[in-house]
């Protein structure tokens, strides 16, 4: 790797590549762009600046150019991230990765507990510990946080953009609610590391997140992201009123043992559908599949988090910044 030396003090100093969308969440990076820099300029990095302007942008930068340098920030949404981490995933050595969310839900930034505010989130860039965070695959794609199906995750694209804007996260969860009970059931084959299930199924989230369309599912406590498990939860195909209000309570209560409900913790699933499923991958259009492999690759993307993140997140002790 290229290093960078100044020319008065001779400091070793470190190179950062910056790649933001602008159009993301409410276009708050134009405002807050030179702030941010200013954040990074004074902790004495170097840094090269990226703008998005159409899909994939994020993913070829990282591809062609994050070798060269120590670390990798994006600031966007989760779809935005997504791409940073499938670029990663591509490099031989992986520069140390950060996160400045600009997105309406940022579902990966909250489990990583970053913060909202942007210069508080760059601040933590330069100040933050080094997660060796998992990552999940599916098929020949690589995903941050979730790749699900049916209700909660096409909320993404049918949620009306003003209702993100006014509700943020509870927008996510009221339009998902409202669906539940209309999603399609696709009748399914799930192997998993300890034995296979089938059934018809209307719901399916396998995740590495304590929060999925701005909603946390699950308890903190039960999920370590770097153990190298996904947390897999589908939902079965609900025939009444009663086993809606069921699982809708199971949800709400995070009580996630109703009897439309399959839960489990697997390093692997194998997945075979009778019709074409679409599936979303952190929030962005995953394509429509009857058959999926999932992997999780345990601790393969070094990110900065939040220190008050540790605790809950990390199965083992974490080190500073290389």
């Amino acid at each position: 790797m290229e290093k960078h030396y100044d020319g008065e003090q001779k400091k070793l100093r470190k190179t950062l590549l910056f790649i933001y969308n602008p159009m993301a969440g409410k276009e708050q990076i134009k405002n807050k762009l030179a702030d941010i820099i200013q954040v990074f300029c004074e902790a004495d990095f170097i840094v090269t600046l990226m703008a998005t302007n159409r899909q994939n942008d994020a993913k070829n930068a990282v591809i062609e150019y994050g070798s060269r340098y120590d670390y990798v920030v994006c600031s966007g949404g989760d779809g935005t991230m997504n791409e940073v981490a499938n670029g990663m995933m591509r490099l031989h050595e992986k520069p140390i990765c950060g996160y400045i969310p600009a997105g309406t839900v940022n579902d990966f930034a909250s489990s990583l507990r970053i913060p909202k505010v942007m210069r508080h989130a760059a601040e933590l860039v330069t100040q933050g510990k080094v997660f060796r965070c998992d990552l999940g695959s599916f098929n020949d794609k690589f995903f941050t946080y979730v790749a699900g199906f049916g209700a909660f995750t096409e909320v993404s694209y049918t949620t009306p953009q003003e209702w993100k804007n006014m509700l943020g996260k509870t927008a996510y969860f009221i339009e998902g609610l409202k669906h539940l009970a209309e999603i399609k059931p696709h009748h399914m084959r799930i192997t998993y590391d300890e034995g296979v299930v089938e059934d018809d199924f209307v719901l399916g989230l396998v995740s590495n997140s304590v929060s999925v369309a701005g909603y946390k599912a699950y308890k903190k406590e039960d999920i370590k992201m770097d153990d190298g498990l996904f947390e897999v939860l589908f939902i079965r195909d609900l025939k009444n009123a009663l086993e809606l209000q069921e699982v809708l309570n199971a949800l709400l209560t995070k009580h996630l043992d109703a009897t439309k409900m399959f839960r489990c913790s697997s390093r692997h699933l194998h997945i075979v559908c009778d019709d074409e499923v679409q599936w979303t991958l952190d929030g962005e259009d995953g394509g429509s599949w009857d058959e999926v492999d999932l992997f999780n690759h345990q601790q393969v993307l070094p990110i900065i988090c939040g220190d008050e993140a540790l605790e809950d997140i990390s199965s083992q002790m974490v080190g500073e910044p290389e």
